[in-house]
């Protein structure tokens, strides 16, 4: 034949649908191939054809996995429509059990409109970046779609309390539902005033999962309100096991003989899932790359000059900025190197901003600020300065503790699980954000509107609450647009994060959480040694790193030890019941003893009793942040890579899996496996527990980062201690998920000793990016108050000779977070110098990568070997031995 397009379902995961690859579509379809000569893989019409046939070769899922051909015809393929959906266009409708068959190229190019062509196009003139096309558009992720019971409650006849009530009182009925084995499962109508036949006409909605095999039962009570205690009229079981599916059905139901109630049952699949399946970035993201594309072309022309800029939208390269974990340290440290960057005009140069951890707050503090984007960060800086030179501590005081503990409760009351995390999250709003509390990440989206800032990525991880973090995480990331987890290319609108899903389908929705709480989350190893904090204790760096694992293993064996007693008592873990986030009064300590609080006065004692007499604040379940698990009830059967293309063969040896531990001898044995999505709610904790700094969030294939600016502000043992820990934990981690990372030749250090900056390079691929790593050291600084310029007179050697590990009473400790205003001057313009240092490889670098993409070809470089399946471990030779077994042709 002439034209054919291949389009396969291969189960990675339950619902995976991989649309046609590049390679699939040169070797089988005629009529088109994917374009090398633009920024990604695009579409272009090679010659006509007259053929009417499309041939699609499938996989069905939970099948034999045998190949099914369909012939449609071009009438047919016609009739084949795209629905708009939350997240953009949808590529197929689901019919009532069956999953749904994805479109042609030829139908996705349709959908994309008529100049797909021309946009596919490099247009050489200025910075015009048109819309490519997306490659990771191809790789959607399904699940199983829900199926949605809408129960309507109609009227009420003939209710009657009996004939002694009805002498006293004539009823004001109401009727309560609850389906068992059902999330959100208790529902209730209005009560209607002294009426024995009642109109009621509500209509409620049950999310339930289409394949399982659980029997559901409905109990239906009529009751009659009063001033105090309601009275029950009667309750009614009706099963659903036998219930037909998509068929409308009315039952009426009797109570005491004589009251009747009708209610109306529907069933449908739910084809609208809120959350979004799909590798591709969202479309909000794109636009903001296109946008941010043209700005960073311009600034990068300026900082580099004409000549070592990019001539061409596919010459810019995309920069990130990245900031470790490390408290306040962190924090202000990355104050002072975004303020050098802003000086400079590298910040222009970048297209992200990622923080974890102390970083995070940074970044928080100022897209929340009025002024940012319009001010530059140095003038914001002062107000930063004034709100940290005392305490956070200060701030639990019995009023203010009043005020968090009722929002708190408030919290909880609306069915939204709490932990310490809560707490800690209104202490460091109180202390950085005071006069914005009620802020929201989404609020950031205004912040970058048009591209005019970098965009702000945060992140942290999800744990299990029995397992050490750096054998089981998941990392999430977190943006103005979307939260979500890569691993499982499953995301949620921002304003969602915290909300109840089931099955994909929004059960309940709940206010956005203030920044203040997902601050308390990005930062949330603080609550861990929360104990230490409260009673001023300082230790050597080493120590509390000590310190820091062995109370993470007392947790993981406490935690192990409390789930089997907890299972064993029916506890809220296990409970369907409403009642399942009563933390607060449910939780119990493992051992049932209380620690006592040292006598270091009565107010520190009270405050003591109220942090260690609670088994809330004694365990990583009770400590961590807690949202409801917003993956719960979807078909997940194994782990999803972070991107379904490995590096290409001739790197696959460059990048092998380094032997050696860094930290622990089981780090990472656990990240590949699947998420329990049956548990109700997800453990959120600071991404520094696995490794300080937030590579994973940009090293994503789909964000195409050429250059990554690392700060990285982790407690060393000392000053001339080896910077290198948390690269190789990242290195390591990029190995471990087949993305691209520089080799980390710690040799460096033997080589060239202690310095403000390392630059790692692949030493063949230029595909991989470059990282600049910035360490935390003084060396220069001591000498030089800006780069070029020394100081004289002894007030300059004065200031700027400190050390930041060494010293044992060092107000740069990493649980410090109260800075007199000269130790904050003091580390903000040690990292503004050190990046003003550095500039030159700075500019050199970013030079490099506009070289590396006007000389380097297409990005990314997709080939059919690349792509990584289950099922298919040499994607290539069993595709051509498919084909050949089907004897496809062009005379088919």
């Amino acid at each position: 034949m002439n034209e054919a397009t291949m389009l396969r379902k291969v189960p990675f995961i339950a619902g995976i649908v991989l649309h046609a690859t590049p390679d699939v579509c040169r070797s089988l379809s005629r009529g088109y191939q994917f374009a090398r000569d633009t920024g990604c893989a695009g579409l272009v019409k090679t010659r006509a054809t007259s053929h009417r046939e499309t041939v699609q070769i499938r996989t069905e899922q939970n099948t034999d996995q045998r190949p099914v051909i369909a012939r449609q015809s071009r009438s047919e393929q016609s009739r084949t429509q795209t629905r708009p959906g939350r997240y953009g266009p949808q590529t197929c409708q689901l019919a009532p059990g069956h999953l749904p068959t994805p479109l042609s190229v030829r139908q996705f190019v349709r959908s994309q409109g008529s100049d797909v062509m021309k946009r596919t196009r490099p247009q050489m003139e200025g910075f015009h970046t048109p819309h490519s096309f997306d490659p990771f558009q191809l790789f959607e992720v399904e699940h199983r779609p829900c199926l949605m019971l809408h129960v309507t409650v109609l009227r009420g006849k003939n209710i009657t309390k009996g004939w002694a009530g009805d002498l006293v009182d004539i009823p004001d009925p109401y009727v309560a539902l609850k389906l068992h084995g059902a999330i959100e499962g208790k529902r209730r109508t209005r009560h209607i005033d002294n009426d024995v036949n009642p109109e009621w006409h509500e209509t409620f909605t049950f999310l339930l999962d289409s394949n399982q095999r659980q029997k559901y039962s409905l109990d239906i009570t009529l009751w009659d309100a009063n001033y105090t205690i309601d009275e029950s009229l009667g309750t009614v079981t009706y099963e659903l096991d036998g219930f037909r599916m998509f068929e409308a059905r009315i039952e009426t139901f009797r109570f005491y003989s004589t009251s009747e109630v009708d209610i109306k049952f529907e069933t449908e699949l739910n084809q609208h899932p809120d959350l979004r399946y799909s590798l591709a970035l969202c479309d909000e993201e794109k636009n903001f790359m296109v946008a941010r594309k043209k700005r960073v072309g311009y600034a990068i022309r300026d900082l580099v000059g004409e000549e070592r800029g990019p001539r061409h939208y596919k010459e810019v390269p995309r920069v990130a900025v990245l900031g470790s974990g490390g408290g306040f340290r962190a924090m202000i440290g990355m104050a002072g190197a975004v303020k050098a960057l802003s000086d400079s005009g590298v910040l222009d140069c970048a297209t992200y901003l990622v923080g974890l951890s102390g970083s995070s707050w940074y970044i928080s503090t100022l897209y929340s600020h009025k002024d940012w984007p319009k001010a530059p960060p140095g003038d914001l800086q002062e107000e930063l300065k004034h709100h940290v030179d005392s305490s956070l501590f200060y701030l639990l005081k019995p009023h203010l503790l009043y005020r968090y503990t009722d929002a708190i409760m408030r919290k909880r009351n609306l069915g939204q699980p709490v932990s310490f995390t809560d707490f800690f999250g209104h202490l460091v709003g109180e202390t950085l954000i005071k006069d914005r509390l009620d802020f929201k990440l989404s609020d950031m989206q205004q912040k970058i509107q048009d591209g005019q800032a970098p965009m702000p990525l945060l992140t942290c991880v999800h744990v299990r609450h029995d397992v050490a973090a750096l054998v089981f995480h998941e990392w999430v990331e977190f943006t103005p647009y979307e939260v979500g987890m890569a691993k499982y290319g499953t995301f949620m609108r921002t304003e969602l994060f915290g909300s109840k899903f089931y099955m994909g389908c929004l059960a309940k929705r709940f206010p956005e959480a203030p920044l203040h709480f997902l601050m308390g989350i990005w930062g949330s190893a603080f609550t861990i040694l929360f104990n230490r904090l409260m009673m001023e204790k300082k230790s050597e760096p080493e120590d509390l790193q000590k310190e820091l694992e062995e109370t993470l293993a007392r947790d993981a064996q406490r935690e192990k030890a409390e789930k089997k007693k907890l299972e064993r008592t029916n506890s809220f873990l296990d409970d369907d019941s409403e009642s399942d986030d009563d933390e607060f009064c449910q939780q119990s300590s493992a051992d049932g003893r209380q620690k006592k609080p040292s006598q270091t006065g009565f107010y520190n004692n009270w405050l003591m009793s109220v942090f260690t007499g609670s088994s809330l604040f004694a365990t990583r379940e009770g400590r961590a942040g807690k949202v409801h698990n917003f993956m719960r009830g979807l078909s997940l059967n194994n782990t999803y890579p972070i991107s379904p293309f490995t590096p290409p063969p001739i790197r696959r040896q460059a990048y092998a899996l380094p032997n050696q531990s860094i930290a622990t001898e089981d780090e990472f044995d656990g990240i590949h496996e699947p998420l329990n999505v049956e548990e109700k709610k997800l453990y959120m904790v600071d991404g520094g527990l696995t490794f300080n700094s937030p590579f994973p969030a940009v090293l994503r294939p789909q964000r195409d980062v050429d250059l990554i600016i690392s700060y990285d502000f982790s407690a060393r043992t000392s000053d001339s201690s080896r910077p290198f820990r948390e690269l190789l934990l990242a290195e390591k981690w990029a190995r471990i998920n087949g993305v691209p990372f520089p080799p980390i030749d710690t040799s460096v250090f033997d080589r060239e000793g202690m310095k403000e900056c390392y630059v790692f390079k692949h030493p063949t691929d230029e595909k991989c990016p470059i990282v600049i790593h910035f360490v935390l050291v003084n060396i220069e600084f001591r000498k030089f108050s800006k780069p070029g310029v020394k100081r004289e007179t002894e007030e300059e050697l004065e200031f700027a000779n400190f050390d930041l590990f060494d010293d044992p009473n060092t107000p740069f400790s990493t649980f410090n977070f109260c800075y007199p205003h000269k130790a904050f001057d003091r580390l903000a313009q040690l990292m503004e110098f050190n990046t003003l240092l550095s500039l030159d490889i700075i500019k050199d670098n970013i030079a490099e990568c506009v070289q590396r993409r006007r000389r380097g070809g297409p990005r990314p470089n997709l080939d059919l070997a690349d792509v990584k399946r289950n099922s298919f471990k040499n994607s290539k030779k069993k595709l051509r031995q498919l084909i050949r077994t089907f004897s496809i042709d062009s005379d088919t």
